[in-house]
């Protein structure tokens, strides 16, 4: 069992620092009672607050972008000249894109991509190239896509790219039509945020941030702890 106070997550240059006023015990579940019942764990899933579940995966998706961002990344929206509304056959024709991506470029490409609705309700995608070239034709993208508009969002002078990324994921409202389906995708093999608990290390790094003002700082509170966040962009 380990236990810590503080730990750091980093996710490429962006550094997340956590600060717990009651000390984690990583491998402990601090149940009582015993094992739960399937019953139960089926009625706890029924109470679990869907915000809460949406901003987990904004959460895992901008730390897994921010890990993989490179210098000639590149932000695409995709959009279906049609109305199209059925998600599976959506879902197929955009996997189906990627294997014409990797077949132009010659290699697979490593890429992360969301889903969203459209005030007409149609899905359109928002996908980042992780390791595409430097310079990429778009009139080649937007024939191999073949279904309507391609769009290159510029992110070149963003810091939080991850950030930036999930603002694009379906809000609340449009979650329910995602139940069951996955909010946004992943290539195999992309690189994963480091999680840092060694309490030795992170105090090393820690104080390497002294003077330093975070980009954004918060604190929030649960009913078993108090966090103070502090998050930093390392250049």
């Amino acid at each position: 069992m380990i236990q810590y106070g503080t730990k750091i997550i980093m996710s490429g240059k962006v550094l997340e620092l956590y600060e717990y006023k009651n000390p984690i015990k990583s491998g402990y579940s601090g149940g009582k009672g015993g094992r739960k019942k399937s019953s139960d764990i089926a009625k706890e899933e029924k109470e679990i607050n869907r915000e809460k579940v949406l901003n987990r995966a904004r959460r895992d998706l901008r730390r897994i972008v921010n890990s993989n961002v490179a210098e000639y990344s590149k932000f695409l929206t995709l959009t279906f000249e049609e109305n199209i509304q059925d998600i599976a056959w959506a879902n197929r024709e955009f996997s189906k894109f990627i294997m014409r991506v990797n077949y132009y470029l010659g290699f697979k490409v490593a890429y992360s991509g969301v889903i969203e609705f459209q005030k007409r309700g149609a899905v359109h995608y928002h996908v980042i190239f992780y390791n595409t070239p430097r310079k990429l034709k778009l009139d080649a993208l937007r024939a191999i896509w073949g279904y309507g508009h391609i769009k290159l969002n510029i992110i070149r002078d963003v810091d939080n790219v991850g950030a930036y990324v999930c603002k694009y994921m379906s809000k609340c409202e449009d979650e329910k039509k995602l139940r069951g389906k996955k909010m946004y995708f992943n290539s195999r093999g992309l690189k994963k945020p480091q999680e840092i608990k060694e309490s030795a290390l992170v105090k090393a790094i820690a104080s390497s941030l002294d003077g330093q003002t975070p980009k954004y700082s918060n604190t929030f509170a649960n009913e078993y702890n108090s966090i103070d966040y502090k998050q930093y962009i390392i250049e």
